[in-house]
């Protein structure tokens, strides 16, 4: 799903209540969306995104997306780099994180990562990039040096699906995670 940003929202994206507002407006389009699909919100043609938009509009979305009954993975595209710095703020400020795509085509190639990940977590992720879809179970086995258990290697990767990195299928008892881009890179 494609939701142009210009489009619902407008160009000018800044304070706390047209933050809120536009909330509303985005939870709206995202009715329409099914659980476990990825959602571009593209951000082409925006002239202004301040910090205190994205803080009343972002944070309450990536929140609500997680729930379970919604179960959307958002990424941000076409975000001019003057306002990247905003983000990392607000991602910081909320120990949330965000995905920046490079769009290529109709396939997400690569995203930059905006907000930070402990120790533990960038190196989960790292693992999940390189195996694509996993188990915790799997990650005990492949990772067998490291000692680390599959309830451990589980609650990592469901950390890691909370904020919206990881997709989750289930198949039986088993949780399969995989990225939600092929290829995540530091901001």
């Amino acid at each position: 799903m494609l939701i142009q940003m210009k489009k619902v929202v407008g160009t000018r994206l800044l304070g706390r209540l047209r933050g809120k507002t536009d909330y509303a407006k985005i939870c709206h389009e995202l009715a329409a969306a099914t659980p476990g699909e990825v959602v571009l919100l593209d951000f082409g043609g925006v002239s202004l995104l301040a910090g205190s938009w994205a803080n009343t509009m972002l944070v309450p979305l990536y929140r609500r997306v997680a729930e379970d009954q919604i179960d959307l993975f958002p990424v941000l595209t076409n975000i001019a780099p003057d306002y990247l710095d905003d983000l990392l703020l607000v991602a910081d400020w909320n120990h949330q994180c965000y995905l920046h795509a490079e769009k290529k085509g109709n396939d997400l190639a690569r995203a930059v990562l905006i907000g930070s990940l402990d120790s533990v977590q960038a190196e989960t992720l790292k693992t999940v990039l390189e195996y694509g879809e996993v188990t915790g179970a799997k990650l005990e086995q492949l990772r067998s040096e490291e000692k680390t258990k599959a309830t451990a290697w589980n609650n990592r990767l469901k950390d890691l699906y909370k904020k919206r990195l990881l997709r989750r299928r289930k198949q039986g008892r088993e949780q399969f995670y995989s990225p939600v881009v092929k290829e995540i890179v530091n901001g």
